[in-house]
């Protein structure tokens, strides 16, 4: 008796998920805030999973630049609208969230975030470069701040009589020769 109730409460949970999965791919079937309240999270879920697949096609592209994000915006806004009221025949006014928008910042910052992991997973090497040239840079800066400041500063052994000054044109400085360019 006991297998027949779990029998029955696992067939009641499939109808649910049916019927959104019907609602989301009914021809013209003009959801509303009432008949459909799923569809804006529906969508959210949607735009993020267009996010995800075009910034692995970024990164696997090795796109650059603005062009990418300017189309990852087209992808994750327009798709998903067109579908809804083309397919669906929804009008965005009759939901309280809207539909055009909703989800698209969360889509573009995925999209973002994927297509910067796979291009950088693509170009370790690069990278890697970058990073000891960077680690390099700000080791020299370090190393050489010190003896920037002894060079221009003069010894305090000596009190700072034997200062090296930097010198402008007209104080004290010899002016460049006429003929000279830069």
């Amino acid at each position: 008796m006991s297998a027949s109730k779990s029998a029955r409460g696992t067939t009641s949970s499939l109808p649910a998920k049916k019927t959104i999965l019907a609602k989301l791919t009914s021809y013209q079937s003009k959801p509303t805030d009432e008949t459909f309240p799923e569809l804006p999270d529906i969508l959210i879920w949607v735009r993020m999973i267009l996010g995800v697949f075009y910034g692995i096609s970024l990164g696997l592209r090795n796109q650059v630049g603005w062009v990418g994000m300017l189309f990852a915006l087209n992808v994750t806004t327009m798709l998903p609208t067109v579908y809804v009221s083309a397919f669906l025949g929804a009008d965005p006014e009759n939901f309280k969230q809207g539909l055009t928008f909703v989800g698209v910042p969360n889509a573009m910052a995925t999209c973002l975030l994927v297509w910067i992991i796979v291009f950088t997973y693509q170009h370790e090497d690069e990278e890697s470069a970058f990073a000891r040239a960077v680690v390099q840079k700000v080791a020299d800066t370090v190393t050489n701040s010190g003896k920037e400041e002894e060079i221009i500063g003069g010894s305090e052994a000596d009190g700072g009589a034997s200062t090296a000054t930097a010198e402008t044109p007209g104080e004290g400085a010899a002016a460049p020769a006429e003929d000279t360019e830069f």
